[in-house]
């Protein structure tokens, strides 16, 4: 089976995303099973990949810095070096071995978009804080960030270059489709879920799975009783050299969109690594 994982970065003046794609790497070379584990990262500057301890976690690196848009992974149709892909963003850890969700969608799946997400405690998230451009206009509320294609389908090439069309004449989408509640940016979440509706495939694409599940660490949507500017104000982020991960009391098995960047620290990336060498 010709399969990996892609992740998309660039250079970026306050956010290190090369740090959070190799913590990201590392942690699927340590979960992953052989054959489930390839890793390619497409990055502006491949020459920053010589700064990494061990940067044989990436299987391919991909110079692109051609994107037309603040979010390259719209193109990730055309990026994969892979049959099958699944693209992740960049801030997120796996936990355990979910080689038998890839061998669902490679078996069952042309395109696969996730559209459910759980708080940390394991509560599938209902609100919408974040999503009312979704919700108000009647958009398939997908998360691109977890997206499942095999490459060259009809589905899916259609799907992303519709997706790359909104992208680039937002404005005109906004006004024909978001009337209701405009967002101020329209990023690769909302183009893909309005060339969801617009191809009419939201079913087929992202149908109610139990899986993937997806932790995502936006603080409002935590379903606490109290605001919040971040997670951790309110529940700490504990990572430990068996590579597990506790956030508050509970620990996490599944994939975690962590979202705030700076809780990768030096030291959890050292554990990751360190982990990595005594596994190979």
């Amino acid at each position: 089976m010709n399969f990996g994982y892609l992740i998309v970065v660039s250079s970026n003046k306050e956010v290190d995303y090369l740090k959070l794609a190799y913590a990201l790497a590392l942690s699927i070379k340590n979960t992953q099973k052989p054959g489930y584990d390839k890793v390619a990262l497409v990055i502006d500057n491949p020459e920053l990949i010589k700064n990494l301890k061990s940067p044989w976690v990436f299987d391919h690196v991909i110079k692109w810095d051609k994107e037309t848009h603040w979010d390259g992974r719209s193109w990730m149709d055309q990026l994969s070096p892979f049959e099958n892909t699944v693209c992740l963003d960049a801030d997120m850890l796996f936990l355990r071995d979910y080689s038998h969700w890839i061998d669902y969608f490679v078996k069952h799946k042309e395109l696969y978009v996730a559209s459910k997400a759980y708080t940390y405690r394991g509560e599938e998230i209902t609100s919408d804080f974040y999503r009312k451009a979704f919700t108000k206009n009647k958009i398939p509320s997908l998360y691109s960030m977890f997206t499942f294609f095999k490459k060259n389908t009809d589905i899916a090439t259609e799907f992303f270059e519709l997706g790359r069309f909104i992208l680039k004449n937002p404005i005109e989408f906004k006004n024909l489709y978001m009337s209701d509640f405009r967002p101020k940016v329209v990023g690769t979440d909302e183009a893909f879920g309005l060339a969801a509706k617009i191809l009419d495939i939201a079913d087929d694409i992202a149908h109610d799975l139990d899986f993937p599940k997806l932790v995502h660490l936006k603080p409002m949507i935590q379903n606490w009783p109290w605001a919040a500017e971040r997670v951790t104000e309110h529940a700490g982020f504990y990572f430990n050299m068996h590579g597990n991960l506790k956030i508050g009391n509970y620990q996490q098995y599944d994939i975690v969109h962590y979202v705030e960047k700076d809780l990768i620290t030096d030291e959890i990336v050292s554990m990751l690594e360190e982990i990595a060498w005594n596994k190979n």
